[in-house]
C-alpha cells in the first residue's frame, strides 16, 4: 500500500515487484555516474554542450534544513521529472546524498535538456538509506527500493530558450521517526526573485545559462537562459538602471538584461567583421569596450544609444582592457608586441605605451601602480603610472592570467598552476599562495562578506575565498563550465 506523507509536498512509496526487478537490472549501469558533495562529480561537462535546437534546460540543487540533526545518507538511483504521464530522467546515473557532508552548503544533483512544456512533479528513486548510530557506524534503515515524489507548485513551464533551476530542501531532523524509520521529508520550490544585493552572476556559455548565487549562503538561487553563448558580463555601475550587460559571442551581440525580470530589454550588434573575445565596461556605465584578439580591433559601444562610437585597429592580439580612473585612460594588453598601450577612452586614440614581459594579459590598478600579469614569464610587473616605468617584477605561479585588487591585497589567478598568488603593495614577493584549484581564471569580490569568487574552468563551478584569512571556504558546483562573473554589492 502506498504511504502518503503529504499530498501537497511529498509522496513516499515502495516500488512494486516489477519495478524492483527493472531497477535491479539497471542498477549496475547506473552506479558508474555517482555524484557526491563538493567537487567530486564525474565528467562534469557531459551533456552540457550548446544545443542548436533551443532545448530548455533544467538544473537541480539540494540544501539541508536542520542540518545539525541526525547524519543520514541516501543512495538515489535516479532523479526524474513528470511531463504529463511520462517520467523523464534528470540524472544519468546513481548518486549519494550525505547530509553530514553537505551541511550548510548546497549539492548539485543534476541537469538535463527537456522539451518545452509543463512539468508537475519530481521523483527520487531511493535504493538505500542509512543513519549514523551512537556507535559511530551507519545503520541501514531503508534497504528496499522506494521513491519520494515532490509536487511542483506552481507547475514548472519551460519555454524553448529557458534555463531554469529547481531548489530542493531536505528536512533531515523530521525525516527520522521515533520508531527508527526513515521517511525523507523534502520540498521543492521554483526560485523567487532576489533582492538586488550581494548576488553573484555567473555566465556558462556551454549551456547558454546565467546562474544567480547568494553571497551570504553561497547557494545557487536562480538561473535564466541566454542564447548565443554568454561569455563576459558586467553589472551596470549605475545601480539605479538595474542592468546586466552580457556578450553573446556566438551571435556577436551585446545583450542588455533587466535584473528585475531577467529579460532582454535591448541588444547591440557588434561590427560585422569582429568576433569579440573580451569585454569591459567604463566606470560610469556609458561605454563598453570590445576586443577582438584575432582581428586586432578594439571597439567602443556607446551604451545609452547602442551605437559604435569608435573602432581602431591595434593588431598584436589584444587580450585585456581596464579603465584607469585617475588617469582617465584605457589600458590594453597586447600579447604579441609585449606591451600595454594607453588609449583615450572616447576616441581610442593611442596616448602612450608600457613595455612588458612575455604575453601580458590581466591588469589591475592600486595606489597609482599598474599590475600586469605576464603569462609567458610567470611574473607580475608593477608599473608606476606617473613615470610609466617598471618598478619591480614579482615571480608568481605558472601562467598568471588575471589580477584583482581588493583593499590592500592583490590576487593573481595562476591558470596553469591551479593557484592564487597574494601580493601586497611595496612588498617584493608573494606573501601567500592559495591552492586547490584546477584552471582558475576570472575573479569577482563581494565586499560585505569579504568573499572572493573564482571561476574554475575545469571543475564546473566557483571556488570561494575568505579574503580576511585567505582561506578556501569551499566550492559552488554548477554542473557546467563557468566563464565570467560579476557581483552586485
Amino acid at each position: 500500500m502506498n504511504k502518503i506523507i503529504n499530498q501537497t509536498s511529498v509522496t513516499y512509496r515502495r516500488l512494486p515487484a516489477a519495478g524492483l526487478l527493472i531497477l535491479t537490472l539497471l542498477l549496475p549501469a547506473m552506479l558508474g555516474g555517482c555524484l557526491t558533495a563538493g567537487k567530486e562529480f564525474n565528467n562534469p561537462f557531459a551533456g552540457v554542450e550548446h544545443d542548436a535546437n533551443n532545448t530548455p534546460r533544467l538544473s537541480c540543487f539540494l540544501t539541508i534544513s536542520n542540518y545539525k540533526g541526525p547524519a543520514i545518507r541516501l543512495e538515489v538511483a535516479a532523479l526524474e521529472i513528470l511531463a504529463d504521464s511520462r517520467w523523464l530522467a534528470i540524472t544519468s546515473g546513481s548518486f549519494k546524498i550525505d547530509s553530514a557532508a553537505i551541511g550548510s552548503s548546497q549539492l548539485f544533483l543534476g541537469a538535463v535538456g527537456l522539451e518545452p512544456g509543463s512539468y508537475s512533479r519530481l521523483r527520487l528513486m531511493i535504493t538505500k538509506g542509512e543513519v549514523l548510530a551512537a556507535n559511530g557506524k551507519y545503520e541501514v534503515i531503508i534497504a528496499e527500493p522506494s521513491y519520494v515524489e515532490l509536487n511542483l507548485t506552481p507547475v514548472l513551464s519551460l519555454g524553448p530558450e529557458d534555463s531554469r533551476s529547481l531548489l530542493i530542501t531536505w528536512d533531515v531532523q523530521n525525516s527520522l521517526k521515533n520508531n527508527n524509520t526513515l521517511v525523507p521529508q523534502m520540498t521543492v520550490i521554483l526560485p523567487l526573485k532576489q533582492i538586488l544585493r550581494d548576488l553573484v552572476f555567473v555566465s556558462c556559455p556551454d549551456i547558454d545559462t546565467i546562474f544567480v548565487i547568494r553571497a551570504d549562503k553561497n547557494w545557487v538561487v536562480d538561473s535564466f537562459g541566454l542564447k548565443g553563448g554568454p561569455t563576459f558580463l558586467a553589472i551596470d555601475p549605475n545601480v539605479s538602471r538595474q542592468r546586466l550587460y552580457v556578450l553573446a559571442f556566438r551571435e556577436r551581440i551585446l545583450k542588455v538584461i533587466d535584473l528585475s525580470s531577467y529579460r532582454i530589454v535591448d541588444f547591440y550588434p557588434v561590427s560585422l567583421n569582429d568576433k569579440p573575445t573580451f569585454m569591459s565596461i567604463s566606470p560610469d556605465g556609458d561605454s563598453a569596450f570590445l576586443l577582438d584578439e584575432n582581428s586586432g580591433y578594439i571597439s567602443r559601444i556607446d551604451l545609452p544609444t547602442g551605437q559604435i562610437g569608435a573602432r581602431v585597429l591595434l593588431a598584436d592580439q589584444p587580450k585585456y582592457a581596464t579603465y584607469l580612473d585617475k588617469q582617465n585612460l584605457l589600458a590594453v594588453t597586447l600579447s604579441l608586441s609585449q606591451e600595454v598601450i594607453l588609449l583615450d577612452p572616447i576616441s581610442l586614440r593611442k596616448i602612450g605605451a608600457i613595455s612588458t614581459g612575455s604575453s601580458p594579459q590581466g591588469l589591475a590598478v592600486l595606489d597609482n601602480q599598474l599590475y600586469i600579469a605576464e603569462y609567458g614569464n610567470n611574473t607580475v610587473s608593477v608599473v608606476n603610472m606617473d613615470s610609466r616605468g617598471t618598478e619591480r617584477r614579482l615571480t608568481v605561479g605558472l601562467g598568471p592570467r588575471r589580477i584583482l585588487a581588493i583593499g590592500n591585497q592583490i590576487y593573481v589567478s595562476n591558470y596553469l598552476e591551479g593557484s592564487l598568488s597574494v601580493l601586497i603593495p611595496d612588498q617584493f614577493g608573494v606573501i601567500q599562495d592559495i591552492y586547490d584549484f584546477n584552471l582558475p581564471l576570472e575573479m569577482a569580490f563581494n565586499q560585505f562578506y569579504s568573499r572572493l569568487y573564482v571561476a574554475d574552468l575545469a571543475t564546473g563551478g566557483l571556488s570561494v575565498i575568505d579574503t580576511n584569512s585567505n582561506t578556501l571556504l569551499g566550492h559552488i558546483d554548477l554542473g557546467a563550465r563557468p566563464f565570467d562573473l560579476d557581483v552586485i554589492q
